[in-house]
């Protein structure tokens, strides 16, 4: 099953074009983003982006898991605004 904090990471990775970078965004360090994709790799059997030299692409799969992570979580916020709460999941 896919984790919200794992979409959370993925989107912010994609966004920001780096995974150093979203590490800073997201306040912790570089290996646990890289875990994250990981797992999202390892749930879904498909690479989420093309490592290069010094930047990273995403892949086809990065691209259709992007359109969705990003309806999920604004439906998510959506959510949690909806009851109060900060954080459902």
């Amino acid at each position: 099953m896919l984790d919200f904090k794992d979409l959370r990471c993925f989107v912010t990775v994609y966004d920001l074009q780096g995974f150093a970078r979203a590490a800073v965004n997201l306040n912790t360090v570089q290996s646990n983003v890289s875990a994250r994709i990981g797992r999202l790799e390892g749930e879904i059997g498909a690479s989420l982006f093309d490592r290069l030299h010094r930047s990273i692409r995403p892949t086809e799969k990065g691209e259709i898991m992007y359109r969705y992570a990003t309806r999920v979580l604004t439906d998510l916020s959506e959510l949690e605004a909806a009851v109060g709460s900060r954080r459902v999941a």
